[in-house]
This record gives C-alpha cells, structure tokens and sequence, in this order.
C-alpha cells in the first residue's frame, strides 16, 4: 500500500489545497510575487516598467519569426515579467534554464542580462530546433542534450557551469524528470540567488522537494499554470540584495 500511496503521489496533480498547506505565499501578479521575494516596491516597480518597452520588442520578434512549437509552449505574461524582473533585480552571473522550445524565456532572460551589461544565460534542451526566437545571442549558451541519457548529460553539462544565481526549470513536467532536476540545481545555487520552476502544478515534484529542504516558496498563479520560486538566503545575505559570488 505504501508503494501504490506513492505511485499515485508521483501521478497525480497538486491541488490549490496542497499549495496553501505548504506554508508558502501566493500571488497573481508580477509584481507581488516579486515583492514575496523579498524585493521592495519601487525597485519592483523600475524593472517591470521596463519590461513593458521590452513585451513590445518581443511581440515584433514573434512577428518575425516562425516558431517551431504553439505559443502555449511559452511562459505566461505575468511569469514573463517575472523572469525579466528576476533577471534584471538579481543582477545574476550565471543563469540556468531547462526547456527552451521556442525560447520566450531565454529571450527575456536575455534582454535583462543585456541591460545589465554581464551575466551568461545556460540553456538546455534536448530538441536542435529550440530558440528560434532568440537566433544567436553572446551572452547565451545552448546546450543540446544527449536525448538518449539527458540526465547525465545535463549533470555534466551542468559541473562546467559552476554555480548558479538563478535557476528556472521549464522542461519535463513529470514528477521524476523535476525532481532530477531540482536536486543537481539546488546544491549548485549562491546565496540570495533564486530558485523557480514553471508548471508546478503539473506534479507534486517542487512541493515535496522544498518540504524536505525546509523551504517556503511563493506561488505565482498565473491564466494556466503555476510558478513556484524560493530565494537561497544565508544568515549574512539580505533580502533583496544581489546574490553573492564565489571566488
């Protein structure tokens, strides 16, 4: 009974329920879920006015080009502006992305980094025709996976990027595949860096993994899916300042 208890957990999706017992915040908007983060309305408010000039030029890029993947396949608007906001309020080195197919995100991700003038954004995928949206970009690096063993070589991939600053997974939904993920990210993150994940209602995966890390994460509820997130504090980082850097 146990084993079939279990099976079932890894099956079936969370409820709305399961999210508020988990002790984290929920929000509906950008800018709130931002603000559980741990950053304070007027720098939230700085980079979100941003992103509007920024939602405009990612409108034209979709004009422009043919997409391999339906637009479903991307982030929702208010996880959009929440992955540019994090980006630009971060300041992050280095960002880790699973999941590209078109690449939405990586084209936000992208537009931040930019603006800040450093940082590197590490996509993977298993699929050669990810990012078309985005073409070629300096501060990128695609990485195709082995789609025979992605695993290993998503853990070896992941060795040469060092640590991470944010991490947002966005690839295989399924309980297993999410929670392989988690655990090879999560040693890997500085403090005061930020820790997401998109579709966290498609399995139990990010609610079971912060419940054995003693972790609270804020729930953004956006038009479809759900996005968790958890900022990596230590006793000497404060809320809302840059994640510190090793070396």
């Amino acid at each position: 009974m146990r084993t079939l208890g279990t099976g079932i957990r890894r099956y079936t999706e969370p409820s709305v329920r399961e999210f508020t017992q988990s002790g984290g915040r929920l929000a509906t908007s950008a800018a709130d879920f931002l603000g559980e983060l741990g950053w304070q309305s007027a720098e939230i408010e700085r980079v979100l006015g941003e992103y509007q000039e920024v939602a405009e030029r990612l409108a034209d890029r979709y004009a422009e080009t043919q997409l391999h993947y339906p637009r479903t396949h991307g982030v929702e608007v208010e996880t959009s502006a929440v992955l540019y906001g994090l980006s630009r309020l971060l300041r992050p080195r280095s960002v880790v992305e699973t999941g590209v197919a078109d690449g939405r995100s990586s084209w936000l991700i992208l537009a931040a980094l930019e603006r800040n003038g450093s940082g590197l954004l590490h996509s993977f995928d298993i699929n050669r025709t990810a990012g078309r949206l985005v073409g070629e970009h300096p501060q990128w690096r695609l990485k195709i996976l082995d789609a025979k063993d992605p695993e290993a070589s998503f853990s070896r991939a992941l060795e040469r990027v060092g640590t991470i600053d944010l991490f947002f997974h966005d690839s295989d939904h399924l309980y297993l595949p999410q929670l392989f993920e988690y655990r090879q990210a999560w040693p890997r993150m500085t403090e005061g860096g930020v820790f997401a994940s998109d579709d966290v209602n498609s399995s139990r995966a990010f609610l079971d993994f912060c419940g054995r890390h003693g972790q609270r994460p804020a729930f953004l509820f956006d038009s479809r899916k759900i996005t968790g997130a958890v900022r990596r504090l230590g006793t000497d980082v404060q809320v809302g300042a840059p994640a510190q850097r090793a070396g």
